[in-house]
């Protein structure tokens, strides 16, 4: 009955750190009527992978380019538009894209921003790097 009791609590600590793993990974903003979603999928020397999901019950969404909405932020404040744009699905109230940059140049954080998505000006995503996991 112990060894039932410590497997089932090593599986429990494992789905709890895959959790916080991904938690580091994923920030979200919910001002507004959109909640838009991050998640840093990539940040390596090959360049820097963004998940960005938007997500309303109130506001059409299909008007949004993730190309012109999302940028990649520099320390010193200018924005880099993604190279690609992938992976897009959704509609409607719910959209969903992986937005790719060029490597950063060797940076301590990755900054995300989103532009005009729900009536909010901008909202901006911070990870510091290496990420926790």
């Amino acid at each position: 009955m112990r060894t039932g009791f410590a497997i089932a609590a090593a599986l429990l600590l494992v789905a709890a750190t895959s959790s916080n793993a991904q938690d580091a990974a994923t920030k979200r903003d919910r001002l507004g009527p959109v909640t838009v979603t991050v998640t840093l999928v990539e940040s390596s020397a090959s360049g820097i992978k963004a998940k960005v999901v938007l997500d309303t019950h109130s506001v059409p969404l299909d008007g949004i380019a993730f190309d012109q909405a999302v940028s990649l932020r520099r320390p010193d404040g200018t924005d880099i538009v993604p190279a690609a744009v992938e992976q897009m699905t959704g509609g409607g109230h719910h959209r969903t894209a992986v937005v790719a940059f060029p490597a950063a140049d060797g940076g301590t954080e990755v900054r995300i921003a989103v532009k005009n998505v729900g009536g909010v000006p901008e909202r901006v995503f911070r990870w510091d790097l290496p990420l926790r996991q």
